[in-house]
């Protein structure tokens, strides 16, 4: 996978391969973040993340962000706590070009997650689907296990408070729907509301821990994370086709027929459609239920359950989290896998600009090279508190020749 040249010179040169001793706050914090686009930028980010390795890059990260589809690789690549990259990248490109799941363990996996009766939603099903058709893998490793890593991971979410997102004031919407998920924390991004992820899904009341629950596994988080058809629900008989392919035509369904009781696999096809007529995605508990605090608007304190969705829905890269000011991000890596190379740097000015958040300025014209863009752009911070930005398209007209 062709990394810009302009990456391994500026960057690999001048930390990665540097010896000098410097204090920690001259030291820059760098930020890698993927885009969504699917398998294309779980392959993308794949790849990616094996040439950094490879250039000896990855140690200047201090952050590493991903949205949908580059979640499920990241979701992958650290599902196991004595993770190595090198071989953690050809396990899952093996597994990816290997034979689907054995569908035993999808039903299994639904059982317990039934069993848990802990917000069953069509977010399990699209999950199990994920693991399934795309990574080829059943993981139920907890994010937390990632914890041992000397680098900050973090899944950018979108929050759903009612079927009506739109009843919120402008202001409300921008700062308290973004959520980030990391090892060792969980919450919204622009509120800086968090909780330890291991009680992500436990239930809160003012504060209050009233019922401690079972973390979220990697299968969930693929499901939230690549659940960009929860934006509406005429992508109904979209999910029901993709999801009821797993099933359909496999032997093993006869099996499953024989099975008594709820765990038949009629029972799973009741479930299914019962959960596809509420289109019911992404619920949790809403840890900041009965606040009460000034900085958390009322519309929020009010409700139990908050819906985590794809937040590619709305920004298809990672910004909100590491523009936060008290990250203090010196230079972003963004590697775009989107069909259009631009929209996600111009979709994070605008909310960035919305929010007084501090961002360098992006050149409208490069909007012209749509079509035939270059493998870097580099939008340099004009003051201090300014983040440069290096932003590279997955298609460019270094590595495919002005042909894709």
């Amino acid at each position: 996978f062709d990394l810009s040249v302009s990456l391994c010179v500026s960057v690999s040169l001048c930390l990665s391969l540097s010896h000098c001793v410097s204090p920690p706050e001259d030291v820059p914090n760098i930020a890698l973040l993927g885009s969504g686009g699917g398998e294309r930028a779980a392959v993308g980010m794949l790849g990616s993340l094996h040439q950094l390795k490879k250039d000896d890059m990855l140690g200047s990260l201090l952050y590493m962000c991903g949205v949908s589809g580059t979640t499920w690789c990241m979701s992958s690549l650290y599902s196991d706590p004595d993770w190595s990259l090198n071989n953690r990248c050809v396990e899952v490109i093996k597994k990816m070009k290997g034979p689907m799941v054995d569908l035993k363990k999808v039903v299994d996996w639904l059982i317990m997650r039934e069993d848990s009766d802990q917000d069953f939603s069509l977010t399990d099903f699209w999950g199990v689907f994920t693991a399934c058709y795309f990574m080829n893998e059943v993981s139920v490793w907890f994010m937390c296990v990632c914890l041992h890593v000397c680098l900050c991971l973090s899944v950018c979410l979108y929050v759903s408070f009612s079927a009506s997102v739109e009843q919120f004031s402008p202001t409300v919407l921008t700062v308290g729907v973004w959520f980030e998920m990391t090892p060792h924390e969980s919450g919204f991004s622009g509120l800086g509301a968090f909780v330890p992820t291991s009680c992500l899904r436990s239930r809160f009341k003012g504060r209050t821990l009233i019922e401690k629950r079972k973390e979220m596994d990697m299968v969930l988080l693929q499901g939230i994370c690549g659940s960009a058809f929860a934006d509406t629900k005429e992508n109904i008989a979209e999910v029901a086709k993709k999801i009821w392919g797993l099933f359909e035509g496999k032997p093993q369904c006869i099996a499953l027929v024989s099975l008594q009781g709820k765990y038949s696999i009629f029972w799973i096809v009741l479930i299914f459609f019962l959960l596809l007529i509420e289109w019911k995605w992404g619920t949790t508990s809403n840890f900041l239920f009965k606040i009460k605090d000034a900085r958390v608007p009322e519309s929020m304190a009010s409700n139990e359950k908050i819906h985590l969705v794809d937040a590619a829905l709305k920004i298809n890269s990672p910004y909100p989290p590491v523009l936060r000011t008290s990250r203090k991000v010196d230079l972003i890596i963004s590697l775009d896998f989107s069909e259009d190379p631009f929209e996600t740097v111009f979709s994070a000015k605008k909310y960035a600009d919305e929010l007084k958040l501090p961002f360098p300025p992006v050149n409208e014209d490069i909007r012209k090279e749509k079509d035939h863009p270059q493998d870097c752009y580099v939008f340099e911070g004009r003051r201090p508190e300014e983040p440069t930005i290096m932003h590279m398209p997955l298609f460019n007209l270094r590595n495919c020749h002005g042909v894709w």
